[in-house]
């Protein structure tokens, strides 16, 4: 496989170079897998943003203001004034768990019991919607890699920014496959030898299991605490895998500034990335293409004005320039992350990603 030679994975074709850096990363055990809210959608679990939509959503019926109207009303309502008004999630996040304990306090409990409320809260509706996904998913996928590590070749840990516990359960199932022995971690504590780790730096919130619940990452004040203290456990876990391992970074969307700020700052330079991510390349399906054309050239007409010009293009010239630009995207972001030290791996369709990770161990589904 030459330099530029792509391979198919699944609808995808990815570069070979790539995938043999995985698989040299793999050999070695020097491979570490960071796990973002995708991994999980495919089992019903929200991502961050819908988590605190619905949170702010049981709130609201509690609200003087809003509880006497529907239900259907109340979640129209509070997604409205989210979207029209550019609410960032992370200070919504601060306003619920404030209200809770605001709460509490006026019916006499104390801060403790307070936050409990506001973890089991954010359990139960983390776990809400939760179905058992039908084929392959990339959650099954990572499983397979932890199931095919051993001493010598695999995985060296898992770094997951998810509440949930499903590769945990995942694992549990195939425990008498393992060759390895994994454990979930969420707080600063030695891990033992032998011990595979699933990091958890933002909290771990176990199903049905309030006795395991953990102070969670989820907040505007939470996230300040985590950059404020310099020597957080979390944060030297992640810089020492950013700067001895190579990453896979899968279901993330990347656009986490503390996560972009850690590994911009444990990038120490050179000519070859040494960490990648997964990526759907920039694109519309055709159905779109139309309204997406009818958009720019409104958009364009107003320029059009601004500028005083008198050409317009006709409309088949906007939809070639259209995909030259979403390809102009994938460039640009393309090279934004190799400036962090990471490579971008393309994929037609997220649901390539099961074939890829199997790809990484050797296999070739």
């Amino acid at each position: 496989m030459g330099r530029g030679v792509k391979v198919p994975v699944g609808s995808s074709e990815v570069n070979a170079s790539d995938l043999r850096g995985l698989q040299r990363a793999w050999r070695s055990r020097r491979l570490v897998l960071f796990l973002g809210a995708g991994v999980s959608f495919d089992y019903g679990i929200p991502g961050w943003y819908d988590l605190v939509l619905a949170l702010l959503f049981r709130q609201a019926g509690s609200a003087a203001r809003l509880k006497r109207y529907l239900p259907h009303y109340r979640r129209a309502l509070t997604d409205w004034l989210v979207d029209t008004f550019d609410y960032d999630p992370v200070v919504l996040a601060r306003v619920i768990r404030n209200d809770i304990r605001r709460r509490s306090r006026r019916a006499g409990g104390d801060p403790a019991a307070a936050q409990q409320r506001f973890l089991d809260m954010v359990r139960q509706q983390l776990y809400a919607g939760m179905r058992r996904p039908k084929g392959p998913t990339t959650l099954a996928a990572v499983a397979d890699l932890v199931e095919a590590t051993n001493e010598t070749s695999g995985l060296a840990a898992v770094v997951t920014f998810n509440f949930d516990d499903l590769l945990e359960r995942e694992l549990v199932r195939r425990a008498g496959r393992l060759t390895v022995d994994p454990q979930p971690v969420w707080e600063a504590r030695r891990i033992a030898d032998g011990v595979f780790p699933i990091l958890h730096p933002h909290g771990f919130l176990p199903r049905g299991d309030t006795a395991g619940s953990t102070e969670i990452v989820f907040t505007e004040e939470d996230y300040h605490q985590l950059t404020r203290t310099v020597f957080h456990w979390a944060l030297t876990e992640i810089v020492a895998y950013l700067r001895h391992y190579h990453v896979l970074f899968v279901g993330l969307s990347m656009s986490d500034p503390n996560l972009r700020r850690l590994v911009d700052a444990s990038y120490v330079g050179g000519d070859i990335p040494c960490h990648w991510q997964v990526q759907r390349s920039h694109r519309i399906p055709d159905s779109a293409l139309e309204q997406a054309v009818d958009e720019i050239q409104r958009r364009a007409q107003g320029y059009r004005r601004e500028l005083d010009e008198t050409f317009v293009k006709g409309q088949f010239e906007v939809g070639k320039a259209l995909r030259a630009t979403l390809r102009q995207a994938d460039t640009y972001d393309r090279e934004l992350f190799e400036s962090m030290g990471v490579k971008t791996i393309w994929l037609a369709e997220y649901a390539d990603l099961p074939s890829l990770l199997a790809r990484v161990a050797g296999a070739k589904p």
